[in-house]
């Protein structure tokens, strides 16, 4: 039996249709940087997107390697949309037709988001859509974005030289920090160096670092003061400055200058009547 070509024609787009019926061959694998948020920040979502329809077997019955494998198993890319939270702000507006991808091809979107400064520690979860395939299926998935608190720390440690104060600096959190500076600030001091510029830090790394105290001008230190110290560091773009830190610190005793010139003085006196004994007793024999 003989069937007329729009019939044929009909056949042909209905079979492929039938191909995304049940999936629309796309990978959706995203990227959160930085990895983990902190009030207020901004953050960038990379979203690739992946044509896996080699993998999954579609393609009818066209033979690979061939024009028709590949245009039957291409996808066309209608929209993208990113829907945030009460507290994860979506910055960019929705992607739309976004064209073809072929066998294996990927593209990469991005969404900028931020953190409201309120928001709470966790994994707050973004839905993402995508639309597309010839039967125009849309697929979701769920994007988390943890939020994190936790700034860089810092703590005293043990001393080793006298007109100094040791501090070890630690980074809590689950992703690593760039820039980091510790600045300290006292009244009558002067610190060396006036800002100690330790750089990037990984999750969990700790470095002990060393600043000269010394008294402003001529005078000395005499009794024990408060010596304060912050954190500067990047999360991400945005910048961030830690609650200070307070420690009490001692200055050496330093030991009293003696006047040699009265030294020398007591020393006479103390040879006079050491002399007059001696030459005494020398008259005397």
């Amino acid at each position: 039996m003989r069937f007329p070509m729009w019939t044929i024609s009909l056949l042909l787009i209905i079979s492929v249709a039938c191909a995304y019926l049940y999936h629309m061959p796309v990978n959706i694998q995203p990227t959160v940087d930085p990895a983990v948020l902190m009030p207020g920040d901004d953050a960038v979502i990379a979203i690739e997107l992946e044509n896996g329809a080699a993998s999954y077997g579609a393609g009818g019955e066209s033979v690979a390697g061939t024009s028709a494998h590949s245009t039957l198993i291409s996808t066309p890319l209608n929209a993208t949309r990113l829907t945030g939270t009460d507290m994860i702000e979506v910055l960019t507006g929705d992607y739309r037709n976004l064209g073809m991808i072929g066998p294996t091809d990927r593209i990469t979107i991005y969404y900028k988001i931020r953190a409201s400064g309120n928001a709470t520690m966790g994994t707050h979860l973004l839905d993402f859509e995508v639309q597309g395939g010839y039967d125009g299926i849309t697929i979701h998935r769920t994007i988390p974005v943890k939020v994190d608190p936790a700034a860089v720390t810092l703590t005293r440690a043990e001393d080793t030289t006298m007109g100094s104060i040791n501090l070890n600096v630690a980074n809590p959190r689950e992703n690593t920090v760039n820039a980091v500076t510790i600045i300290p600030s006292a009244r009558g001091v002067r610190f060396s160096p006036e800002e100690y510029y330790i750089g990037t830090m990984d999750p969990d790394e700790v470095f002990t670092i060393s600043f000269k105290v010394n008294p402003l001008g001529q005078t000395e230190l005499n009794a024990p003061i408060n010596l304060s110290f912050v954190a500067r560091f990047k999360n991400g773009e945005t910048w961030h400055e830690s609650e200070a830190y307070v420690t009490r610190y001692s200055p050496p005793r330093v030991e009293p200058k003696r006047n040699n010139l009265f030294l020398a003085g007591v020393a006479v006196l103390l040879l006079i009547p050491a002399a007059y004994i001696y030459r005494r007793k020398r008259l005397k024999v």
